[in-house]
């Protein structure tokens, strides 16, 4: 009997420490706000239309192709100065306005994970205006994320400036 409480014991305790880890808040290596003059709907109408990353990519992307379906959709990025990105399209949200991808290649050396992420939400009290929240998370050796950071961070302020001519 002593045995089977013990044994009981090891395996609530083992599947109660699963669930802690499951709970890790994960922590931005960046995070910006853009507030934009318009609805979310119409903002969301935008960002969730894959190929038109290049419309409001303020100039900083030349083409992009998406091939695949559904979850397994690969965005190919050929920017401005003939650089090439490949994206994997983690999720495009409808209910949330949320959209995710993951940098497939070139990830810089050190970085084992880089996802982005945009939020399109409503701003409480004001009808027309919404913000759009994107994010940078990195996984891999911190002394390696400064420069990709910087990268993304700049492709980010370059989708703001596109989305704000387009839109406002």
């Amino acid at each position: 009997m002593k045995r089977i409480l013990t044994l009981l014991l090891i395996c609530c305790s083992t599947a109660t420490m699963a669930q802690i880890q499951a709970a890790k808040k994960i922590i931005p290596d960046y995070t910006h706000e853009t507030i934009i003059k318009n609805s979310p709907v119409k903002i969301w109408r935008v960002i969730r239309n894959l190929p038109q990353v290049k419309d409001y990519s303020n100039g900083m992307i030349k083409d992009v192709q998406i091939t695949g379906e559904g979850d397994n959709r690969v965005r190919e990025i050929t920017f401005a100065d003939n650089t090439k990105r490949k994206d994997a399209i983690e999720q495009v949200h409808e209910s949330y306005k949320f959209f995710v991808f993951n940098i497939v290649s070139p990830l810089p050396a050190g970085i084992t994970r880089a996802t982005v992420t945009a939020l399109v939400e409503s701003m409480p009290d004001k009808d027309d205006m919404s913000v759009v929240r994107w994010s940078i998370i990195l996984e891999g050796d911190k002394g390696s994320r400064k420069p990709l950071v910087d990268t993304l961070s700049a492709e980010i302020a370059n989708y703001e400036t596109g989305l704000k001519k387009m839109l406002e």
